[in-house]
């Protein structure tokens, strides 16, 4: 297990969030900032800055989750967080719609943890 010191980095965090934060990750190789921010109490943004700072420390890579249309709640698709939006246009691999604008599409974020994490 990684230990990270936080200190300069996520000081908006309690010591008691950062253990909550640590017990996630070592209990989940996932998490999306929607999950960080109701699990530890704060606001989205930080959550994202959260999982951001864990990707530039090599600890988590982050994806760009593709929503389609035609299942709004099922993720159709990943691509690396930092190469963008998917090129135009795009096919969805479920119902083979050829997608011409963004409008049809919507998007989430999640890291896949590369290493167990403990916030100190």
């Amino acid at each position: 297990m990684t230990s990270f010191i936080s200190k300069g980095h996520l000081d908006f965090l309690s010591d008691k969030q950062k253990a909550e934060l640590s017990k996630h990750i070592q209990a989940s190789a996932t998490a999306m900032p929607h999950q960080l921010a109701v699990r530890l109490g704060i606001e989205y943004p930080k959550a994202l800055a959260i999982l951001t700072l864990l990707e530039a420390e090599g600890l988590c890579e982050l994806q760009l989750l593709i929503y389609h249309n035609c299942e709004p709640d099922i993720p159709k698709g990943a691509i690396p967080f930092g190469k963008g939006f998917p090129d135009l246009p795009w096919v969805c691999p479920s119902c083979e719609s050829r997608v011409e604008d963004y409008n049809e599409l919507s998007f989430d974020i999640m890291a896949h943890f590369t290493q167990k994490v403990k916030f100190i």
